[in-house]
């Protein structure tokens, strides 16, 4: 399958700053987030519409979608990249011109609620987007130099294979033993979920699929987990890599802590049947030190060794 590749970002670029679901909760993170930007050598302009307020939503929906069309359908702007996730990203698929952003692809970056525009994009027009730090939730809060630097690698580097290789504290786990090789496609777990039924829905056969999320109890994801089997998204999967999910089990207040079950116990019963190269603990999405994942590209999961190299990205 053939796939559009953005233009690799280089200093001095301009980059726009787009809010697809929420609005930032405090000015003092987005702030301290584009000054990020700013002082990295970027030129940084800001879509219309980044900090409205519509309920729990940046906007409504086709104010916030105009935003990420003019922000592709300008030519000066090299990248795009979220305030926040949060939620309401779905509202706007519906008002998005992918036609446009197939004519004009460029970098696209987000995660958590932004899922659903990621998988839309890829979709629509096969175009490469980032599962990688945002500026409200990220830059302004500490973009450590793991996260730095795993960043501007991906977004950069046009000629070599890359290794996503976690911090030397945290350990990946084998799940599932075994080589696979596929695009990688997936995100936020529960937003993957939400897309079923619709004409956005995650494409996943002969996918590695990457998963994570967060406030999502082990029963939930057992929910989520089964959906998926029950609607066949797992049948011709080439592998999956389960993320770190971030306050994702059970406290001494929940009923069903007294069990003892963890999320891993979950996955584990779930994935484990079905035989397919699996790990879990590669360090993207709701964590402070992060990978950016490349939504589309192919890569090499390597189950039995806990290690996942993607090629080049950008060009």
């Amino acid at each position: 399958m053939k796939v559009i590749k953005p233009k690799r970002l280089r200093h001095g670029d301009t980059i726009a700053i787009v809010s697809p679901a929420s609005p930032s909760l405090t000015t003092i993170y987005y702030d301290r987030g584009k000054s990020v930007l700013e002082r990295a050598g970027f030129n940084v302009v800001e879509g219309r519409h980044i900090n409205d307020r519509n309920l729990l939503f940046a906007g409504d929906a086709k104010s916030r979608a105009d935003d990420i069309n003019r922000a592709f359908g300008d030519k000066s702007i090299r990248a795009i990249i979220c305030t926040r996730g949060g939620s309401g990203t779905l509202h706007i698929l519906p008002y998005i011109d992918f036609s446009m952003i197939e004519k004009n692809p460029k970098i696209f970056i987000g995660y958590s609620d932004i899922t659903a525009l990621q998988i839309a994009m890829f979709n629509k027009t096969r175009l490469i987007t980032f599962y990688g730090p945002m500026v409200a939730t990220d830059l302004g809060k500490g973009f450590t130099k793991y996260t730095r630097d795993n960043f501007f690698n991906i977004l950069g580097e046009t000629g070599q294979e890359i290794e996503l290789k976690n911090p030397h504290d945290r350990e990946i786990i084998t799940i599932c033993p075994g080589k696979a090789q596929g695009q990688l496609m997936g995100g936020c777990f529960s937003i993957v979920v939400a897309t079923l039924g619709t004409e956005y829905e995650i494409d996943t056969k002969d996918k590695i699929l990457f998963f994570e999320d967060i406030d999502e109890k082990p029963h939930r994801v057992d929910r989520y987990l089964t959906q998926l089997i029950l609607a066949g998204k797992l049948e011709h999967v080439r592998g999956i890599i389960f993320g770190t999910f971030q306050k994702c089990r059970y406290y001494t207040r929940d009923n069903y802590y007294k069990y003892g079950v963890t999320l891993l116990d979950i996955i584990k019963n779930k994935v484990e049947p079905l035989g397919i190269p699996t790990i879990y603990g590669l360090q993207f999405g709701h964590v402070i030190n992060k990978l950016t994942i490349p939504v589309g590209v192919y890569a090499t999961l390597d189950a039995t060794n806990g290690r996942v190299t993607v090629e080049p990205a950008v060009v």
